[in-house]
């Protein structure tokens, strides 16, 4: 049996350009994988999010640290209807709130004896805490929102039913919440009115 001995020196010019090759090879492929990671995050930041629940204000619905998962695309394609639970900018507090639609642009809005009215109907709740004061009848302006929370309980929300927070533009609106996610439930809506 013969051994053939081969040698073979690699000159080190080649060895350091097939490393430099292979570094900037990796270096553009890592790149590639972050643009598309971070345009990914982007997309989902400004279609879809999670929103942590912050007091009672909601409650039964939403209970405070719940986490939800939200729609902000639909904001887009969705005009707000009676019952849709939302995540509205309040600019006065500079933070989110989560509350309840219940008036709509050209909607009339009225509490007696605890039952909300929606253009003098009223509004078959299925999920509500509490028995709310009463309020005169108001008639919801062009691109505004009427928004209360589920907790009705006098001085517990915050929402359109005090004069001092009033309607909100629904140029405010960043979503609408669609399912609880800690704890996993689905949000009740409003009946048909």
């Amino acid at each position: 049996m013969s051994m053939i001995h081969i040698d073979e020196r690699i000159e080190p010019n080649k060895v350091e350009n097939v490393n430099s090759k292979s570094i900037n090879k990796s270096l553009i492929e890592w790149g590639k994988f972050f643009l598309v990671l971070i345009t990914s995050l982007i997309i989902v930041l400004n279609t879809i999010g999670f929103t942590r629940v912050s007091g009672v204000s909601m409650f039964p619905t939403l209970n405070d640290r719940d986490l939800v998962f939200v729609n902000k695309l639909a904001r887009y394609y969705h005009e707000p209807v009676l019952g849709d639970v939302a995540i509205l900018h309040l600019d006065s507090k500079n933070f989110d709130i989560v509350k309840r639609i219940v008036g709509v642009p050209g909607d009339t809005v009225q509490i007696t004896k605890g039952v909300i009215y929606v253009n003098d109907l009223a509004v078959p709740e299925i999920s509500t805490y509490g028995v709310s004061e009463d309020m005169e009848k108001v008639i919801v302006p062009k691109n505004s929102l009427f928004v209360v929370g589920d907790n009705r309980e006098p001085g517990i929300s915050y929402d359109s039913r005090s004069k001092e927070f009033g309607f909100i533009p629904i140029s405010k609106l960043k979503g609408y919440v669609i399912f609880s996610v800690l704890p996993f439930h689905k949000i009740a809506k409003i009946l048909k009115v």
